[in-house]
Order: C-alpha cells, then structure tokens, then sequence
C-alpha cells in the first residue's frame, strides 16, 4: 500500500503557496485604501520635550489606525503645526530644518531638509488633533538610506548618498507616467524633492493639487501616498 504521505505535503506546498501569492496581490489594494499598521505604540499628545526621533534613524511612531480618525476638539491651524515642527526639529540638530509644511484632510506633512547640502533630510506628519509628531510611513522609512529605518537597524555598508542612478528629470518624467495612467484628469507634476534614496513629489489634476508619490532612486519603483486626504493648502519656508 502507497504511502498518502508525499501527497499530504504536495496538498500542503500548494495551499501554502496560493495564500502566499494572494496576499501578494492584496497587499498594495489595502496599503492604498488603509496604510497604517501597528508598527509601534501610540503616542501621548505632543508636548513640546524631548524629540521622539533621533538623528539618523526613523525610530519614532508609525502612524496607525485610527491615529489620525476619531479624533474630537479644535483642529491646529497650519501656523501651530509649524511651530510644532520647528520644535521638534530643533531638538534634532543644527544641521536640519524645516523647509514645507502641506496641510491635509487627516494629517499635516513636512519636509526637512539638510543644511549644508540642501538635500531632503526625512519626512514628518503631524496629527492635527493632538499636535503628535511621527516619521511619514512609506518611501521615508523604507526607502531613506541616511534616516530610514533598515539604516537604523542594521547599518549600511556604504556611505549613504543622494546621487542616485535615476536623475530628478527621469523621476518628474516615471511619476508623470504613473499618474497618467492612474487619473483621467490633466496630470502636472512638480520638480521632485531628492532625499538619499529616493524623490518625491507633489502633483497636480487640472490645476489643483492634488496629493504625492514617491519614486525610489535605484529602481525606478513609485510608491503612492494614499494616506493624507484632501489638500487643503501649504506653506514654504525660507533659510
């Protein structure tokens, strides 16, 4: 009598490998619709101490679900989300400031740049609630060779660089594509803001803007950022 054995295990491989490939596939329609995971513990209120992110590394809150939903009270103006972000980046080094602040339907965003270089340093929001301050999900944590989180836990083996095989003009021109065939609307796209690793940038439909992607400076992969809302306005601030 034959051994059911190898069968069970050939039963086996392939049930493990069909729910395997289906989350695959399922993965990028829920990033895009729901991007927060439970990365790290929710934060208290923002209280203008000690910065939760270091220096070199995003080791400060994911934002999560329901981390920007359910909230009740007044809602910070744009004025009060810069002065919390000038706070905050100031307890990170001399070498960083605050460069973009865009207000969003669920949350406030930021650039910060470098100094001395004039390169994207990382990307923050702001809950605009609570006042909390957290490293953006996505491209910013994954991506950043310098302040991401993989560079924070296991080191590179090279000195992180914002000169990337993929120019700013071929990451205007990949994001612009990408958009194009995502919205039926006329499509602009703003010059890409360089950070080590990666560009992002800012776009438009039909003269408005609209929201961000991401292109990765290597690859040439885009990397939509589903998670802020309606645009509601912005402000660049000056050296």
């Amino acid at each position: 009598m034959k051994s059911k054995f190898p069968v069970f295990i050939i039963v086996l491989y392939s049930a493990v490998l069909a729910a395997g490939l289906a989350a695959a596939y399922a993965w990028p329609v829920w990033w895009d619709v729901q991007p927060f995971t439970r990365m790290f513990p929710q934060q208290t209120p923002f209280s203008y101490g000690p910065p939760r992110m270091m220096p070199g590394g995003m080791a400060g809150l994911c934002p999560c679900l329901g981390w920007y939903g359910g909230q009740t009270g007044p809602r910070l103006t744009i004025q009060q989300a810069v002065d919390v972000l000038e706070r905050y980046v100031a307890g990170l080094g001399q070498n960083l400031r605050l460069h973009e602040v865009m207000e969003f339907q669920r949350n406030f965003y930021a650039v910060v740049v470098e100094r001395d270089s004039g390169v994207g340093a990382f990307e923050l929001l702001v809950n605009p609630y609570t006042g909390s301050v957290s490293p953006e999900p996505g491209p910013n944590m994954m991506w950043n060779t310098k302040y991401g989180m993989h560079f924070t836990m296991t080191g590179w083996s090279f000195s992180p660089t914002a000169d990337m095989p993929i120019t700013s003009e071929q990451a205007e021109q990949i994001a612009f594509n990408y958009l194009r065939n995502r919205f039926t609307e006329l499509v602009e796209v703003e010059h890409p803001t360089r950070f080590y690793g990666y560009y992002t940038l800012d776009y438009m439909l039909d003269g408005r803007v609209h929201g961000m992607l991401s292109v990765n400076g290597y690859t040439g992969q885009v990397w939509y950022h589903g998670w802020h809302g309606q645009f509601i306005q912005e402000v660049e601030l000056e050296e």
